[in-house]
């Protein structure tokens, strides 16, 4: 699963999204949802079950980076 960052500047508070982001449809009203620790975006048009699908595979990517890491620092 790809990584991106998305800038947003400090003083004004414009954010800056990648144009592959974009291109999928990140574009117009984007719906937020957050928390302490993470941001949700949920491209417009779309169902919530399926932003829960997706959420879904978000977390098992994340599951699998943090295997990774666990055996990175393992070995060093």
């Amino acid at each position: 699963m790809a990584k991106f960052r998305i800038r947003v500047d400090e003083r004004t508070g414009v954010t800056y999204f990648p144009k592959v982001i974009r291109q999928e449809g990140f574009v117009g009203e984007i719906e937020g949802i957050p928390n302490a620790f993470t941001f949700t975006l949920i491209k417009p048009g779309t169902a919530l079950i399926d932003a829960a699908k997706s959420m879904r595979l978000v977390l098992q990517d994340i599951e699998l980076r943090l295997q990774e890491q666990h055996h990175r620092d393992k070995d060093e």
